[in-house]
């Protein structure tokens, strides 16, 4: 075009938070600027778009797509904009812009920074260049903000702030440190306290929201902050966990728990499976796949006959099947969960304790060697005794043998309480909280989702065969 007093000329501003307040990108600043730039050239000014606190990474801002619309009506001649980065940040997007939205629409644009236009064949490729290195800086940028995310998480800082609504519940967010919000902290011990005792996160939700009005505003609040490691003094980054530096407001091993009650209830959440106590706990004890509920014919009475099949045989679910040739029957429902149940009722904490340390476990063997070991060493120093009181050993002598034998014994003991805790599951007195109430436990009348709890926490998994039934208690 020859006739530059003629050009009617669109203004695109753009300004990020940060870039306002560290660079003078202000909204205010590029307008001016761009005014004074037009007046001298003489352009007529028909309209300012402006897109505050938006990100140059893509095109998703209001003011940039309305400003293409009017570009594609032919309601301007140039689009000029202070820098080439306040248009984009990429170089896709920025030859985009340039190639097929203004060039296309017989508009040039100008960036007045770098003093080049598109109607010249120079400007064309200085705008070309100048993309690769506005791609070069937004990488550089999201790499050092990457980097410096997950530093802050090795040290045990947390990634969030910056606003109430980037806060996380339970704490307040104070000088870059997370501090306990004791009014929320409660409600947040609360919910940990009532989802391991077996409610529901719709039950919590409204207790809490009854109780701690203000903290809770739905359902999935209530999700949020029981899958939350913070709350269990743990700082997550990708799939990273690292100790915070701030307090936490409930155990690791209540985290824990409500994590694998989680993961039984999802196997479970299915409504067609309500009815079924078992689901996510059966395996086949021939091919290893898992058994489902399904539902047969009716009985005379009217009711469903309901059964446990294994995948491997209905292949309803071709990723599910272990083997196409598996012969394992099904099982009845309401027998099979009765022989469970049968089984439940028998556990008190000395079966618990016989499991846990049962003489068929390569650590109770170990263990039992280990206390022979310290008996010998009880039966060598009392041995010693007697023969230094039958004046048989002088003193010096058996004060260093005991003191040896002492050793000994403190290092054995030692690795039996290792092995111990070892094989102690970390949510045991939970278990044993669980197994105090099983004398009083109503199987008749409670509900199916209480029922399934109980039986969730105490047993791991069922391998059913045609035969036997296994059951891997959780403890």
């Amino acid at each position: 075009m020859d006739d530059k007093a003629s050009l009617r000329v669109f203004l695109y501003i753009r300004v990020s938070t940060i870039e306002q307040a560290k660079e003078g990108y202000s909204v205010g600043a590029q307008e001016e600027r761009l005014r004074a730039y037009a007046k001298a050239k003489n352009y007529t000014v028909v309209k300012t778009f402006i897109d505050p606190a938006f990100s140059g990474s893509n095109m998703n801002r209001p003011a940039l797509q309305e400003m293409i619309k009017q570009v594609e009506l032919g309601a301007t001649d140039l689009v000029l904009v202070y820098k080439l980065d306040r248009l984009s940040r990429s170089q896709k997007d920025t030859l985009y812009l340039i190639e097929d939205v203004f060039l296309k629409n017989s508009v040039d644009f100008v960036s007045m920074n770098e003093s080049f236009d598109t109607s010249t064949p120079f400007g064309r490729a200085m705008i070309g260049i100048l993309s690769v290195f506005a791609q070069l800086e937004r990488e550089q940028i999201r790499e050092r903000t990457m980097m410096g995310k997950e530093e802050r998480a090795k040290e045990g800082k947390w990634h969030g702030g910056g606003g109430k609504s980037r806060t996380v519940k339970g704490y307040d967010y104070i000088d870059g440190q997370l501090v306990i919000n004791e009014y929320e902290a409660e409600c947040v011990k609360t919910i940990y306290e009532e989802y391991l005792r077996g409610n529901g996160t719709n039950k919590i939700f409204h207790l809490v929201l009854e109780k701690y009005p203000g903290v809770t505003n739905t359902e999935t609040t209530v999700r949020n902050i029981l899958t939350n490691p913070i709350y269990a003094g743990k700082i997550k980054h990708k799939n990273d966990f690292y100790e915070g530096e701030h307090t936490p407001i409930i155990t690791l091993e209540q985290y824990e728990q409500a994590q694998n009650l989680m993961k039984k209830r999802a196997s479970t959440s299915d409504p067609s499976r309500k009815k079924y106590l078992l689901t996510g706990l059966l395996y086949c004890g021939h091919c290893g796949a898992r058994l489902f509920g399904r539902t047969g014919g009716k009985l005379k009475n009217g009711e469903n006959v309901r059964y446990y099949s294994c995948y491997s045989r209905q292949k309803t679910r071709i990723h599910m099947i272990r083997d196409e040739n598996c012969k394992k029957s099904h099982e009845q429902k309401d027998i099979l969960e009765q022989h469970i149940i049968d089984e439940i009722k028998k556990i008190n904490i000395g079966f618990v304790e016989n499991y846990r340390l049962g003489d068929k476990s390569d650590v109770s063997i170990k263990i039992k060697r280990l206390k022979r070991e310290v008996q010998n060493i009880d039966n060598q120093i009392s041995k010693l005794i007697d023969l230094y009181s039958l004046n048989k050993v002088p003193i010096e002598i058996m004060s260093k043998k005991i003191e040896t034998l002492n050793d000994e014994k403190e290092k054995v003991t030692q690795h039996i309480t290792e092995l111990e805790n070892e094989n102690t599951p970390k949510n045991f007195e939970e278990i044993k909280k669980t197994v105090s109430q099983l004398a009083t436990f109503d199987w008749d009348n409670e509900e199916t989702d209480q029922k399934r709890l109980i039986v969730a926490k105490l047993i791991n998994k069922i391998i059913v065969s045609n035969d036997n039934i296994i059951i891997d208690w959780a403890f």
